[in-house]
């Protein structure tokens, strides 16, 4: 009988046979895949957030950012193919220290149920008080843990659950810091459209908080999709909500605000028509007019990586180093 499919095979007809174009500007910045994002996360449509593909889809993008920098791909877990977990030493080994026949049947037992036990479909790592199962990671047996994405999600819910997410990501970047204090760590969180206002500005400055001390991430991205699952009611007795803090700390600002008019918000939609993507009558947008500069995309995979690379001798992620540079050497190209 042949293995079940794991839940990544699922987007794999979306990931571009050959994805290598530099996403380094000559400015120095990153530009980063939106549209692969949008065709990985038309896969969720109609999915519930309990299922874990609009997250899957988040990390199988987040994974291919990686490969675009110019890290190996079969160094990025989830790896484009089956082991999604591969050690570097085990996979030079095979490559490199086997003979062809030896190789393609070590190869053919990749995807058989006792090879699991040793390449597991996820990589679990140790922090400092418990083993933490991580979403994007580059590590290797000598240098431990280099580079790892956290992904969290929130479709729906956001009184009951938006501020339990966040307790999560800090109790989780305290524990992986306290064993691996020199891993580039970077928190990605993605919100739906109907996040309500208040949830919103909470969200945002919560992700802030995780990237201001040395001891949590380097940087925090902040992705809210339109469209990519099926409408879930919020709980409106969820009873206290994320921004729902003691009297004795809030000061309500005084006077009326004025509500919003609609050729306002039809001009601030208009800004993302352009990461859009239909799959028949379904559309996946990214709203990223909502989320501030520091929390988007590319500057999180700028940081990231930029951080990867200052903790590493310059003799590793040759590859890396030299898209950037030589993108740094080509003049200034107008952006559609």
């Amino acid at each position: 009988m042949a293995p079940k499919p794991g839940k990544l095979e699922r987007f794999d007809p979306y990931i571009p046979v050959d994805p290598w174009v530099n996403p380094w500007e000559p400015d120095g910045s990153y530009r980063s895949d939106l549209g692969l994002l949008t065709s990985l996360l038309s896969v969720a449509v109609g999915t519930s957030q309990q299922s874990g593909v609009v997250a899957g889809a988040a990390d199988v993008w987040a994974a291919e950012e990686l490969r675009r920098a110019g890290f190996h791909p079969d160094e990025v877990w989830p790896r484009r193919t089956q082991p999604r977990v591969m050690p570097r030493d085990l996979r030079n080994f095979v490559e490199d220290g086997l003979t062809k026949k030896l190789r393609a049947d070590v190869e053919a037992r990749f995807s058989s149920s006792g090879a699991k036990k040793a390449l597991p479909a996820e990589a679990h790592v140790m922090g400092r008080a418990y083993s933490k199962q991580s979403d994007v990671l580059i590590a290797s047996w000598p240098a431990g843990i280099e580079v790892l994405i956290s992904t969290k999600t929130m479709l729906s819910s956001y009184q009951k659950n938006l501020r339990n997410r966040f307790e999560e990501g800090y109790g989780d970047a305290k524990n992986l810091r306290g064993r691996h204090p020199l891993a580039a760590l970077g928190f990605l969180f993605i919100a739906g459209a109907d996040i309500p206002e208040s949830s919103l500005v909470f969200a945002i400055d919560m992700l802030r908080k995780l990237t201001t001390e040395p001891d949590v991430y380097e940087c925090a991205c902040l992705l809210i999709v339109d469209g990519a699952q099926g409408k879930v009611e919020e709980d409106s007795a969820a009873g206290r909500g994320p921004e729902d803090e003691s009297s004795g700390l809030v000061v309500e600002p005084r006077g009326d605000s004025e509500p919003e008019d609609e050729e306002s918000a039809d001009e601030d939609e208009d800004e993302d028509v352009s990461v859009s993507q239909s799959e028949g009558e379904s559309a996946v947008r990214l709203l990223q007019s909502k989320v501030p500069a520091d929390l988007g995309p590319d500057v999180f995979f700028r940081t990231l990586i930029g951080a990867a690379l200052e903790r590493m001798p310059v003799a590793v992620y040759p590859e890396v180093r030299r898209r950037r540079d030589s993108a740094l050497d080509q003049p200034a190209r107008h952006l559609p």
